[in-house]
């Protein structure tokens, strides 16, 4: 790989992908709205080309030259099911094609979310029937099946990502600021187990893909370890300091709370992360993958285990005075 081409590279897991490829010496290009705030890419010395997911002649010569494209561009909320659809499905769709038309290899980011959650413990595999829940994950399967399908001769690589977390995340950002403030919710019932990554080690990941001699089709890519909600909130609760308590919720209030919110947004006119498909991924069974094919054909094994990674992270939100 010696020319990338990155979209939403000005969002947070962009941020670290061209933190890192700009760290290996890679020659990297950004696709960005006119309303970008793009000061990170010109600190890092990345090309810039305006243009957007639903302007094909943009993404055409943005993709002009480049041996790899990395879509990351998506919407993690939404007002509604067709809104994630243009967006994570057809504009899948028009980066898969300006890949083709230049020969690059494409690495796309997708989601756990796109093949949905574990049942009775047992992970997630590559090879697994999709199953989502939410409209999130049904448009990121979409955009998976719409890059093979319109890629053509040209490599394709999906890399299903689980909750992302580091420095610059917003939304995982509520649970922090809960802790901060003394109280962090749970829900009652049975516990749920996860896995998360990392950015950086995510952006590692997506590096891999790229650079990968033959690789398959789809990837999980998580740190291996998974851990119970209970476990997260206790570590993000001794990240930012300070006496905690927990509070649990039944399931029927969570799932009340997050209606209430999706109403109030949608009455404002505007999305939110904390809706009724974010209250189903909260209460599923687990969120776990299977990661041995990516560390068999990438190399990849996440880095960062989770307590210093949510230590590093409460860290970044204080220097920036977030917390």
């Amino acid at each position: 790989m010696s020319h990338a081409l990155v979209t939403g590279a000005t969002g947070f897991v962009g941020s670290h992908l061209v933190e890192l490829l700009a760290e290996a010496g890679v020659r990297t290009r950004a696709l960005v709205r006119r309303t970008s705030d793009t000061t990170r890419l010109e600190a890092l010395g990345i090309e810039r080309v305006e243009g957007a997911l639903d302007d094909a002649p943009s993404l055409r010569r943005a993709a002009a030259g480049v041996d790899v494209v990395f879509h990351l561009a998506a919407l993690t909320r939404a007002r509604n099911a067709a809104e994630y659809g243009r967006v994570n499905a057809e504009g899948a769709r028009r980066v898969a094609e300006a890949a083709g038309a230049c020969g690059a290899r494409l690495v796309y980011l997708s989601s756990l979310a796109a093949v949905g959650p574990s049942e009775g413990g047992r992970a997630v595999g590559e090879s697994d029937e999709p199953r989502p829940i939410t409209d999130y994950g049904r448009s990121k399967l979409a955009g998976e099946l719409a890059c093979r399908a319109a890629a053509g001769d040209v490599e394709v690589v999906v890399l299903r990502a689980p909750a992302v977390y580091g420095p610059r995340d917003r939304d995982l950002f509520r649970f922090f600021s809960m802790a901060a403030r003394g109280i962090v919710t749970l829900p009652t019932g049975p516990e749920r187990r996860l896995q998360l990554i990392h950015a950086r080690d995510l952006a590692a990941a997506l590096v891999a893909a790229a650079r990968a001699d033959r690789p398959g089709p789809i990837y999980n890519v998580a740190e291996a370890r998974s851990y119970a909600w209970s476990e997260v909130a206790g570590m993000v609760a001794g990240a930012v300091g300070g006496k905690v308590r927990f509070v649990r919720v039944p399931p029927a209030l969570v799932r009340a709370a997050a209606g209430a919110s999706e109403l109030g947004a949608r009455l404002m006119g505007r999305a939110t992360i904390f809706n009724r498909d974010k209250a189903r991924e909260l209460l599923a069974p687990g969120w776990l993958c299977e990661t041995a094919a990516a560390e068999r054909d990438l190399g990849f094994v996440a880095r960062i285990p989770l307590a210093s990674g949510l230590q590093q992270t409460a860290d970044w939100y204080r220097s920036e005075g977030w917390l």
